[in-house]
């Protein structure tokens, strides 16, 4: 009785040694792997137009392409009366980013003047071209360009990413 006992349960571990070592080692995987997205750059291209003191905005095209912005751009903390700023916005129109560009109907050109020396002037411009280049956000819906007056902001132009 007892070598059959210990015939049974050497059976039994070899039956359990052979279970365990025929077992898959590979791991089961539940989740899904997240879908990587290329990042992507944002070029808007924009025509501002003064007439009679009045400003107005003109989107002139948009083009979306894969790509990183190289470099961090620093956000100032306010512009200047007559400079623009951008706003991103999403869906719902929540704010998710603000920029601030210099003044596009204001150009500022170096020259040498008849003595030899280097000059600066100043243009006041009544129609100039402009050009954001963005790093597109998953959310970001649109784009509203603002002036900054005197009396406040005035809404020049929103624009939808398409």
């Amino acid at each position: 009785m007892k070598i059959s006992k210990t015939i049974r349960i050497t059976y039994l571990l070899t039956l359990l040694i052979a279970l365990l070592s025929c077992a898959s080692k590979q791991h089961i995987v539940t989740e899904e792997e997240p879908i990587i997205t290329q990042p992507k750059l944002l070029f808007l291209n924009f025509e501002i137009t003064k007439l009679n003191d009045i400003k107005s905005v003109s989107l002139i095209n948009q083009i979306k392409t894969d790509g990183k912005l190289k470099g961090h751009t620093s956000e100032e903390s306010k512009g200047d009366i007559g400079d623009l700023e951008y706003l991103i916005l999403d869906k719902d129109l929540n704010q998710l980013e603000k920029h601030y560009i210099k003044n596009p109907l204001k150009k500022v050109i170096e020259f040498i003047n008849d003595s030899g020396n280097f000059e600066k002037k100043l243009l006041d411009l009544d129609r100039s071209e402009f050009s954001l280049r963005l790093q597109l956000k998953s959310k970001a819906e649109y784009i509203v360009i603002n002036e900054i007056t005197s009396e406040g902001i005035t809404k020049l132009n929103t624009t939808k990413i398409e």
